[in-house]
């Protein structure tokens, strides 16, 4: 674990001294944005279990004026703070087979390039479990003030909560877009994590419309939705997105295996979403079915996700 450690730490760093030298060769780097994308079980099939809610965000870094991809590593940077609340399926009174809640938040500080008509991206970072991130607590704060008075984890579910912890991260990703039309494109993708949970993943997107044809895609860690990172200025009309994946997930620290969790051979997930563009303003909305991920799960959800983007 120590050397582990050791190499996360060292792979951030090599990235944060590759970006003074890029910077040198193409001119100012700075912050180019900031990108969002939340997903929440209540408003995909009504429920609040499980992966109950969370968001990913992204703040980006290179140099100005860039909308793609660049060839060289480390002169786009992504400084990603993802956050994940996890609940047993009735966390009022849950069932002896049901999975522990959990508070999640991970920040890895990844760099994107394109080479070869292949998207590539690797990054590292920790992840954090536990009281400490204050994230049950936070989802009892946002349930007092719903309107529908939805009820509050208990003090004694809130104590048997994954505990404290801290996980490196590695991570990367490779796609590659597929122009099947004017108006369709695919984007299969392969990707791999070591760290918090540790798995082996393949999908595809298709995407129908012009809301994704360019910029830099991201992808939500919960639901596998894509995120643009960097904004081409797409335009402007109405896109739908449809995609699945599978992982072959090699351990979990969300799932011990000292609990008696047995993870399913295979996770799958599949999702549908629509994306309205003006010149001013976008809209994403969709929903992902995420399928079991341990084995006395009895069924997937369905989950949805919501983005606004505002242009200035």
């Amino acid at each position: 674990m120590r050397r582990f450690f050791r190499f996360a730490l060292g792979f951030a760093a090599a990235l944060a001294v590759a970006v003074p030298a890029s910077a040198e060769e193409t001119g100012s780097f700075g912050f180019l944005g900031w990108a969002r994308l939340s997903n929440n079980d209540w408003i995909g099939d009504g429920d609040d279990r499980w992966q109950s809610g969370g968001s990913s965000h992204s703040f980006m870094f290179g140099p100005e004026g860039i909308t793609e991809a660049p060839a060289q590593w480390g002169r786009l940077i992504e400084l990603r703070a993802r956050i994940q609340v996890i609940s047993p399926d009735n966390y009022t009174a849950p069932a002896a087979w049901d999975r522990r809640a959990a508070g999640v938040i991970t920040s890895t500080l990844n760099s994107h390039v394109e080479q070869n008509g292949f998207e590539l991206s690797a990054g590292a970072g920790l992840a954090f479990t536990g009281p400490r991130t204050g994230l049950i607590r936070f989802q009892n704060f946002i349930h007092d003030l719903t309107p529908a008075d939805d009820p509050k984890v208990p003090a004694a579910v809130e104590a048997a909560q994954i505990g404290n912890g801290i996980y490196p991260t590695l991570q990367g990703t490779a796609a590659r877009r597929i122009r099947l039309s004017d108006h369709a494109t695919l984007r299969p993708f392969v990707e791999g994590q070591a760290g918090v949970e540790s798995f082996a993943r393949v999908g595809g997107d298709l995407f129908i419309g012009p809301a994704f044809d360019g910029g830099v895609l991201l992808r939500d860690g919960t639901t596998g939705f894509n995120y643009r990172g960097l904004d081409a200025g797409a335009r402007p009309g109405v896109s739908l997105v449809f995609g699945a994946d599978t992982a072959r997930v090699f351990s979990s620290a969300l799932l011990p295996a000292s609990d008696g969790y047995q993870l399913t051979p295979l996770r799958h997930r599949a999702r549908a979403g629509v994306m309205v563009e003006g010149r001013r303003l976008s809209l994403f909305q969709g929903v992902a079915w995420l399928g079991p991920e341990f084995d006395a799960q009895p069924s997937g959800q369905v989950t949805g996700v919501f983005q606004l983007r505002l242009r200035f």
